[in-house]
């Protein structure tokens, strides 16, 4: 490996397939460090695509559209913002060079965590905005974290303690990060009640397990609280009840599973825990009105 720095380019997971940021092995599985990279218009995210990894890109110069979930956000010079796990990334329009870093959770599983890294990533839940406009000054500091981590992957082969020195590189990326959500985070809503914090605590949870339970009372357990009570309080403070919240994780994944995937219908109905293709296909009607065939034929169109 060069000791000599490429700006512009992916270092060492990531390289582009397909139209799509596809991930792969490096010196460490599940870290990828980007510096001065140009996302242009049309040429890298044609397609929806869903991100296995918690990233944290700093915008360097330009002003984009990303699609998010299937929302718009804009981004534009001195942005920083993350994608969490699972989010779905669509097509960018306009240009903009990024620096940052993607990591998977398998990643952190292999280094292991220090102590407080959970305050670092109770930024990225969804109580806080996922989009931060910081200073100049703060960009350029993020700047020098990423050119660092960039640094110590070049000299990652050729160090005697190569891997010990990137990973507490690593580590004081997340933690400068961290300092940087207590100045510049904002809540998606201010002042959480409990019944509040219950909602983003059932919210969260379904999003990460919403392909193997659908079944409100195994999130209530969870939360401690009973199935009766999540529903009214979900309902309460979101507009829907808790099983309509699930059912609509399920059927965006069903959606990006059959409009962007070639499984068959039988294996996403499998992917999603359904005990077959028939009851699947009954579900995904009753609550979009068509069969999924049909709208895997209307997507494809």
């Amino acid at each position: 490996m060069s000791a000599k720095k490429k700006p512009g380019k992916i270092l060492n997971i990531a390289d582009f397939d397909h139209n799509q940021i596809k991930f792969g092995h490096s010196v460490l599985n599940g870290l990828s460090v980007l510096e001065d990279f140009t996302l242009e218009e049309g040429k890298y995210l044609k397609s929806d695509f869903r991100s296995g990894f918690l990233s944290v890109f700093l915008v360097k110069k330009g002003e984009a559209t990303l699609s998010l979930n299937m929302e718009a956000m804009k981004i534009r010079q001195n942005s920083l913002f993350h994608i969490s796990p699972n989010t779905i990334i669509g097509e960018t329009s306009g240009n903009v060079t990024i620096s940052g870093i993607s990591f998977s959770s398998d990643f952190l599983a292999e280094i292991g965590m220090p102590e407080r890294s959970t305050e670092f990533f109770d930024y990225f839940s969804s109580k806080y905005h996922r989009i931060w406009q910081i200073e100049a000054e703060d960009a350029a500091l993020v700047s020098a974290q990423v050119s660092a981590m960039v640094d110590r992957l070049t000299k990652f082969s050729t160090h005697p303690f190569g891997k010990e020195i990137l990973i507490h590189a690593f580590y004081i990326f997340l933690f400068e990060i961290g300092a940087l959500g207590q100045k510049y985070s904002e809540m998606t809503r201010m002042n959480f009640s409990r019944q509040e914090s219950l909602v983003i605590r059932f919210s969260n949870l379904a999003r990460k397990h919403f392909r193997e339970e659908r079944t409100v009372k195994v999130y209530a357990d969870q939360l401690n609280v009973s199935a009766k009570y999540l529903t009214e309080v979900v309902k309460e403070y979101s507009g829907k009840n808790a099983s309509e919240i699930i059912n609509d994780l399920v059927i965006l994944e069903a959606k990006f599973l059959l409009s962007r995937t070639q499984l068959s219908i039988g294996e996403i109905a499998a992917k999603l825990n359904f005990s077959d293709q028939s009851f699947f296909g009954k579900y995904f009607k009753r609550q979009t009105g068509v069969s999924p065939k049909s709208f895997r034929e209307s997507a494809l169109i």
